[in-house]
């Protein structure tokens, strides 16, 4: 069984033909703010799967996307420059167009999907994928089984609330864990840390891997800021456990690549919040998957699991 993954992500959109036994058999990628328009950016994602079907016989199409309401079936990418962004059905384009049954997820979710079938999902049915990146997402996984919510968005973790934290949020809100536990969030806490955070530019705040190897090699302020984010995500996966008691919490995204000393401080804070049944219980983990093309694997399968769901 053959599917096409697509990644829309706010740089570059990646496809990929996936197969079932094989893995990746063909990927590429073109940047997603080159289009001149939301419409004109629709058509050629289009040209770009139909291209990649004239190629292999595929039997479903995944795709993640952002701010995808599973409901109505529509995504409108609130982010992205266009001024003709609105609600898009993607999902009934392309069967249109191409007469392949089409699916979509919400971008988070998709690798939820990615770690359940080809990474902690071998080891664990009822886990949390954490993505730690630009911003902070996460999904949930229950019985194997990806749960999704009334409209897709389960598993917004990042705008849950820290108590006491006057920081604005993109998403409008105030004290939402993502201002802390995020690439924007480190840089912030490393800005007010420099008593900076309203006269520095963007030049004077090293990238976040620069503040994690300056905390590696000894640097107290990098140490402070890292320490502090990470004491900070410890404290609220509490919070995440008490709800949906899961056996594992798997952290992926760009910034998971150099979690890995800190999983001690999240898991230290997290269990000094938890109740005594859950002491004791839960595996921290790093994802397996983060040098083999998550984004592209999560939406495939989805597809996988829909086409399978469509032969049974």
């Amino acid at each position: 069984m053959k599917v096409v993954g697509v990644d829309i992500g706010g740089t570059n959109t990646e496809l990929a033909v996936v197969d079932s036994n094989d893995g990746i058999l063909k990927i590429r990628a073109f940047k997603t703010k080159s289009s001149n328009s939301f419409l004109q950016y629709i058509d050629d994602l289009s040209c770009q799967i139909k291209e990649l079907t004239l190629d292999y016989s595929i039997d479903s199409i995944g795709i993640g996307a952002p701010n995808f309401d599973s409901k109505a079936q529509t995504f409108c990418p609130v982010n992205f420059p266009w001024d003709d962004l609105k609600p898009f059905n993607l999902k009934a384009h392309l069967q249109r167009l191409l007469n392949i049954p089409t699916f979509l997820i919400n971008d988070a979710n998709a690798s939820a999907m990615a770690e359940n079938r080809y990474g902690a999902g071998k080891k664990f049915k009822d886990f949390l994928i954490i993505t730690v990146g630009t911003g902070l997402g996460g999904g949930i996984i229950i019985n194997n089984q990806l749960f999704e919510g009334a409209f897709g968005y389960a598993g917004e973790l990042g705008h849950t609330k820290i108590e006491g934290l006057d920081r604005q949020c993109n998403c409008g809100g105030m004290g939402c864990l993502e201002t802390v536990v995020s690439a924007n969030g480190i840089k912030k806490s490393y800005a007010i840390n420099m008593k900076e955070i309203k006269s520095s530019v963007q030049t004077q705040i090293p990238s976040v891997k620069t503040i994690f190897d300056m905390a590696k090699n000894g640097d107290k302020r990098c140490k402070t800021v890292l320490n502090f984010t990470f004491e900070k995500l410890g404290q609220k996966m509490a919070d995440f456990i008490h709800i949906v008691n899961p056996e594992a919490i798997i952290f992926c995204g760009n910034i998971a690549k150099s979690m890995e000393c800190y999983l001690p401080i999240i898991s230290g804070f997290c269990e000094e919040q938890l109740l005594d049944d859950f002491k004791g219980k839960i595996h921290f983990g790093i994802s397996e998957l983060l040098d083999d093309k998550m984004n592209v694997l999560g939406p495939a399968s989805l597809a996988f699991s829909k086409a399978e769901e469509l032969v049974s």
